[in-house]
């Protein structure tokens, strides 16, 4: 008989070593699907003015939340749950924030189809900084804060609960007079809600019974709302002055306020009306007809701006509400809306519904397929052709966009000369197989509203200089910037005097590429910054002469240098300035920052840099203070704070620190030759116990090309559609994802030459289990995947989602979220076929899996949802129907009624649940599911999920 040896009586030095290297892992666990209710996301942030505090808000999936406050120089927090929508006061000594209701208290209303009176509501949270105190507001819609004042908070209550609102209406019908809603109104309008004002210096308030809408001018002395009275009584449009505390009315009498504008220095006040019947709540006009009024407070004048018979408008054209009414910055002049009266659809009250005719003709000389107007109808029937009034002309009106020129950009915020006018009216038919779209535009005086054609069939929309100088824009035929000087028209080649490429050298499909980053204009138009591959360039608008901003230092490197514009909207960029870039190796995939002199006359200086991804940072007004996010595979992007420099880097989030609980992985970078010779990087995830000596089970993973995202973190979610490497890895799986590369005309080919090599050559390794490697993707993946299994049996299990299966039949399809032809996307965009189908029907055939579906031996698994606006529905009902008759191990899930992937949360953790089953059973031996091994037959569907396990 063996002896048994007691753990008791061993030397203590032998159990302290075992003990201290086994318990760590022991204690960490694997990644389950229960984790995704616990994994927080950060989905908003903010810094103070005075750089001295950050907020943001993280929540889990489908759990509460809470809002954080942290001082950027300290240990100072506050932390409130559920709340979101935070905002600092202008004077940085309050936040401002919405606490939302439970997730569960929300859960429970839907579950009882609790109408908006009885749903919980949100509250207003009021927290002093300077002593901590935090106060709460019950049943709050909404809160305003001044943009240049923190002596002001405004807040909007929300519908009053079904007995408080029966207190408050006591003495009015509640039955209404026939005519309108049941709130007593002959018109269709809601009666609005409390409206409450505090002074932030002294807590005083002010209340405003029946408010719909508010706006604070910037400096927080005016307060203009609207009210929405029971009966229409009271119905108006009234501005507080806070700091005397008196309300003035500028308009009353039953009917629509809408539209409210206040300009930037707060003495100008502008809105829309439509005047109403008090007895059945019509419009005394046509419906569609508004009138624009302005008020102006050194004048305490209001005046009637712009109607129906104004001179201006064309025949049967109107004022529109659709347009939300702007102030120039200087505040002469004052921009809104016009249209031409709209169809008029009768109605159909005296026919049943099967008594109406309701058809589409489609007609082959439409510029949009009927689909994509249909998509498009409700945005066609609000829109707006821009006019002005100018103020300072005695309201004179000019109309600016016309219906051959449905879209206008105007110049220094509306105080330029020049507006553009941008239209892509005459190529519409094209979109459905070209891309990408092609634009005309004007110039368009705003004096006057006379147009000039400048640009013609460009392939980019330009866009002004600050000043409005200059237009500028990418060239897609001489692959560079282009600028036309406003006032002489002249056009000049901003890359003339770089001798390097502009034009994006990744780009592997059949249109002309775009360029590597937006160009930026310095201030008074003085320069435009623009960047080949790795390098940054300053130029001269007038001369060309371009300066080398960082030197040669990126290629000479092999890192791309990219502007970073910190600067509020209305501060310009000078030439004596440093500007801050953001800097990503190729190769390393390092990221970080630079500063480098827009003068030209140093070497960019490094301020941070390092194996993570950084997020774009958030620079306090006031303060050389930022805000930003790092990140890598093992580190979540918790925000950071530094000074401008990135000196004094500190975190002050730790959003998921039960991760430590967790196993996760790691991961590297590999680098191989595709089968044509080509140069290809991806990324391999392992374990964060991988063993060398162990044979593990791998997938592969792939979309498009990814590897410059090595530093990206990867939490456990319910993701709608893919593998996430961390949960995988946890769970003692290998992951690979490799770039792809493509040839044009053969997308499914280029997938097999850039991944298998490299796929091939990970199997071979001592630590990759040869047979048991699985292969997932979605959408262009789930393509390239259908098509792989054609040609390789490699593969012992494949997840392929949304595949096209029939590029011949795809090809004349719909993409049904937007109504377009897919032609565009197979000539043009993402299948890089190049060519019509009647150009080449061999490459369509070639390309097309289900001709070959009796080559198919490797079980997959697809998800393909019936209304899936990107990928037909049929082409994965295609490819399930051939492999059925076939008899090959095939699955397809549907999620009923979810569109290119699931979106309710139940779906899409069920969808990762049946991923991970399918990938368990077929690489790691597993038991399958009972959905996997038999099906869920119809008459069971609800009674069980099928996961079960024999």
């Amino acid at each position: 008989m063996q002896k048994r040896t007691d753990i008791r009586w061993l030397p203590v030095w032998l159990i302290l070593p075992v003990l201290f290297f086994a318990f760590p892992l022991m204690a960490k666990q694997a990644l389950d699907h229960s984790v995704y209710t616990e994994w927080n996301r950060i989905t908003e942030q903010a810094i103070s003015r005075d750089g001295e505090w950050a907020l943001w808000a993280m929540s889990p999936e489908e759990a509460d939340g809470e809002l954080v406050v942290r001082a950027t120089g300290g240990e100072r927090e506050f932390r409130f749950e559920r709340g979101e929508s935070g905002a600092f006061s202008h004077d940085s000594r309050h936040v401002v924030a919405l606490v939302k209701p439970s997730h569960e208290a929300s859960r429970q209303a839907r579950l009882k189809n609790l109408s908006d009176e009885e749903k919980p509501k949100n509250e207003l949270l009021l927290l002093n900084l300077d002593s901590g105190e935090a106060q709460r507001v019950e049943r709050v819609r909404s809160y305003r804060l001044p943009g240049e004042s923190g002596d002001w908070l405004a807040w909007l209550h929300g519908v009053p609960e079904a007995d408080e609102a029966a207190e408050e209406d006591s003495g009015v019908d509640a039955g209404g007079n026939g005519n309108g809603n049941d709130n007593g109104r002959a018109d269709d309008q809601t009666a609005g809600t409390t409206l409450v004002l505090r002074s932030l210096k002294d807590g005083s308030e002010h209340r405003f019974d029946h408010v719909s809408d508010y706006a604070f001018s910037d400096d927080g002395h005016r307060l203009v709302f609207t009210l929405v009275s029971e009966d229409g009584s009271d119905d108006g449009i009234f501005v507080h002055d806070t700091e005397a505390g008196q309300t003035r009315a500028l308009k009353t009498g039953f009917g629509h306020y809408t539209g409210l504008a206040i300009d930037e220095a707060g003495t100008q006040v502008a809105f829309l009306f439509q005047a109403r019947s008090d007895e059945d709540g019509e419009p005394e006009g046509e419906d569609h007809e508004y009138s624009l009024h302005l008020w102006n407070a050194e004048r305490d004048r209001l005046r009637g701006i712009a109607d129906s018979g104004a001179r201006f408008l064309r025949d049967g054209w109107h004022v529109s509400r659709h347009r939300q009414p702007a102030f120039s910055p200087d505040g002469s002049r004052l921009f809104f809306g016009t249209a031409p009266k709209p169809v008029e659809i009768p109605d159909h009250d005296d026919k049943l519904d099967d008594e109406v005719v309701d058809v589409d003709i489609w007609h082959w000389e439409d510029d949009l397929l009927q689909p994509m107007q249909r998509e498009q109808l409700e945005q066609e029937r609000q829109r707006t052709y821009l006019a002005v009034a100018h103020l300072a002309d005695r309201n004179r009106l000019v109309q600016l966009g016309r219906e051959h020129i449905p879209e206008v950009q105007v110049g220094r915020e509306g105080d330029a000369g020049m507006a553009l006018g941008i239209s892509n009216l005459p190529y519409q038919r094209e979109i459905s197989w070209d891309f990408p779209r092609y634009y005309d535009a004007w110039l368009i005086d705003v004096n006057s509203g006379e147009a000039t054609l400048v640009l013609k069939a460009v392939q980019s929309i330009p866009s002004f200089s600050p000043k409005a100088g200059y237009l500028h824009w990418w060239d897609r035929d001489a692959r560079t910037w282009l600028a036309m000087n406003v006032d002489s028209r002249d056009t000049m080649d901003m890359g003339a005097a770089i001798d390097h490429d502009l034009e994006d050298h990744t780009n592997d499909r059949p249109f002309a590429a775009n360029p590597y980053a937006a160009a930026l204009w310095l201030e008074d138009d003085s320069g435009l910054i623009i960047v080949d591959r790795h390098d940054a360039w300053r130029v001269d608008p007038e001369t060309t002469e371009a300066v080398n901003l960082t030197g040669g230092m990126g290629r000479e490197r092999g890192w791309n240098f990219r502007p970073v514009d910190l600067l509020p909207e209305d501060s310009g960029i000078a030439v004596t300035d440093t500007l801050l870039f953001t800097t990503f190796d190729e190769q390393g995939k390092a990221h970080g920052f630079f500063d480098v002199a827009l003068a030209g006359d140093r070497s960019p200086c490094e301020r941070v840099f390092s194996d993570h991804r950084y997020g774009t940072p958030l620079k306090a007004e006031a303060a050389d203070r930022l805000l930003f996010t790092r990140e890598s595979f093992q580190d979540f992007p918790d925000l950071w704070t530094a000074g401008r420099a990135f000196e004094d880097l500190q975190r002050l989030s730790e959003a998921n620190p039960q991760q430590a609980d967790y196993r996760w992985g790691t991961v590297e970078l590999v680098e191989w030759e595709s089968e044509t010779g080509k140069p290809h990087q991806g990324m391999l995830f392992k374990p964060d116990d991988f063993d060398p000596d162990r044979r593990y089970p791998m997938i592969v993973y792939f979309y498009e090309r990814a590897s410059d995202g090595l530093h990206s973190h990867r939490p456990p979610q319910a993701h709608r559609s893919v593998i996430m490497p961390s949960f995988y890895t946890s769970n003692e799986y290998i992951v690979f994802v490799p770039d792809v590369w493509y040839r044009e005309g053969y997308p499914g080919d280029s997938a097999m030459e850039s991944i298998m090599p490299k796929t091939r050559a990970l199997a071979e390794q001592p630590w990759v289990d040869e047979d048991r490697v699985g292969i997932q993707g979605h959408s262009w993946a789930g393509y390239q995947i259908a098509y792989m299994v054609t040609k390789t049996d490699f593969f012992r299990a494949a997840a392929g989602g949304a595949p096209v299966s029939n590029m011949v039949s795809a090809y004349g399809g719909i993409r049904w979220r937007t109504g377009m032809s897919r032609m565009f996307q197979y000539e043009r965009t993402q299948s890089r076929l190049g060519k019509t189908l009647w150009e080449d029907r061999e490459l369509y055939l070639h390309n097309s899996p289900i001709f070959e579906a009796d080559k198919i031996n490797t079980p997959l698994l697809m998800m393909h949802n019936d209304h899936d606006g990107a990928v037909p529905w049929e082409q994965g009902i295609e490819l399930f129907t051939a492999l059925r008759r076939l008899e090959r191990p095939s699955w397809l899930i549907n999620y009923r009624d979810e569109p290119h992937w699931p979106t309710t949360f139940a779906n899409r953790k069920d969808w990762q649940i049946r991923l991970q089953q399918f990938f368990d059973h077929y690489l790691k031996d597993e038991p399958a599911p009972r959905w996997l091994r038999s099906g869920i037959p119809a008459l069971e569907k609800g009674a069980t999920l099928g996961y079960e396990k024999d």
